[in-house]
């Protein structure tokens, strides 16, 4: 039953280092925790969670052109959190399923998602042959596509470009997944999106009784998963509505992302690419309104040895008619200690056009650490990671 264990988790951390998103890390620990019962509270409850952080240094913060050397509040490798897990058996092909998992902030203890004790996820569900609905907070369909991204979260990667797709959440959701072989269909709607990430999604505090399209969202994923390679495409839509501030203030402003991206295995090594077309209607930057732009990377993972990880990545951002875009390269090595521990080390530059002001870190450091308009910058930081 052992080897079982060791070779289940095996196979979801290998897929977990190939998406490299932040709920790949919790399912491999709940796997585990599964099979040896360390993590079960309950028969069919399970506690599981990681903690990642390091010390981090980052150049040309601000006007005085800076430089800060600190402990990030909110990602290193991935995104510190614990959850809560349960699933129960209702017979004749059906069960029931919940989540509730927080985020905190490892230099402070304290919660991130603007404070909320399950920020990250909390939602309740009903499996069955048919496929999967669950309803709450959840995330949008185009986060769960992001396949052929192979650095995720990480503090430094192309992702930056576009901070919405690590963090892309919904408030008062109800969500439909199929999957039938290696084939994935899924849909999310939301009735009032999520209010606690403005920066990226307009700002919104939920359902608006006297404008029935203000602060809707919707998203959709179809992917297809093979031994060897992959491929996923999304669409997601937020609705604005928030009124005077936000960056979609009326309801008929709308912000769409239209994604494909995938990835391919050689061996030990994983090529991951993607494409990103964006409209958005509302603020783009302060003066600029209603722009296209687009975003692409291509990055990859390759294991020397059953310890050692070696990640490298580029992005590009262009917005339409504006030097608002930058390109970014970042790089990652990690020694695996175990299943559960890591020890990393990682590094980045952004380099801005003359309007843009894109911080290398995804705002990472409390407070502000954006460099001045066209200015570049690099960050590098090393990390430990405990999953449980």
């Amino acid at each position: 039953m052992k080897r079982e264990s060791n070779r289940l988790v095996g196979r979801i951390q290998r897929w977990a280092a190939r998406c490299g998103w932040a709920l790949a890390a919790a399912v491999a620990s709940s796997a585990a925790h599964a099979y040896d019962g360390s993590g079960a509270l309950a028969p069919g409850l399970l506690l599981y969670g990681l903690i990642d952080t390091g010390i981090e240094y980052v150049n040309n913060v601000g006007p005085q052109k800076s430089s800060v050397v600190r402990v990030p509040s909110l990602t290193g490798s991935y995104p510190s959190r614990w959850g809560l897990r349960g699933i129960e058996d209702l017979g004749a092909g059906y069960k029931s399923i919940f989540v509730l998992e927080s985020g905190f902030a490892p230099d402070t203890g304290g919660s991130n998602q603007s404070g909320r004790l399950f920020g990250r996820q909390a939602y309740v569900g009903l499996l069955g042959p048919w496929g999967a609905v669950s309803v709450g907070r959840l995330y949008s369909q185009i986060y769960w596509s992001m396949i052929g991204d192979t650095m995720g979260p990480n503090i430094f990667a192309a992702g930056l470009l576009d901070t919405y797709l690590a963090q892309a959440r919904v408030d008062n959701a109800i969500d439909y997944t199929l999957t039938i072989g290696g084939f994935t269909a899924a849909a999310t709607y939301s009735l009032g999106r999520d209010s606690v990430a403005p920066a990226v999604a307009g700002g919104c505090a939920g359902e608006s009784p006297t404008d029935y399209r203000a602060c809707k969202a919707i998203s959709a994923m179809l992917k297809y998963d093979a031994q060897t390679w992959g491929v996923a495409g999304a669409y997601d839509r937020n609705y604005g509505g928030a009124g005077t501030g936000s960056p979609l203030p009326s309801s008929s402003q709308t912000d769409t992302r239209e994604l494909i991206n995938g990835y391919v295995k050689y061996g030990t090594a994983t090529i991951g690419a993607g494409y990103l077309h964006r409209i958005n209607h509302g603020l783009v930057a302060p003066g600029v309104v209603s722009k296209t732009s687009d975003y692409w990377w291509i990055g990859g993972t390759y294991l020397p040895t059953v310890h050692i990880s070696l990640d490298l990545q580029y992005g590009h951002l262009s917005v339409s008619g504006t030097q608002l875009g930058a390109s970014v390269i970042a790089a990652r090595a990690q020694y695996l200690f175990s299943q559960r521990s890591a020890l990393y080390i990682t590094a980045g530059r952004v380099f801005n056009q003359r309007d843009s002001t894109i911080t290398v870190d995804g705002g990472a450091l409390p407070g502000s650490s954006n460099p001045l308009p066209g200015v570049d910058q690099s960050g590098v930081m090393i990390g430990i990671r405990h999953k449980f």
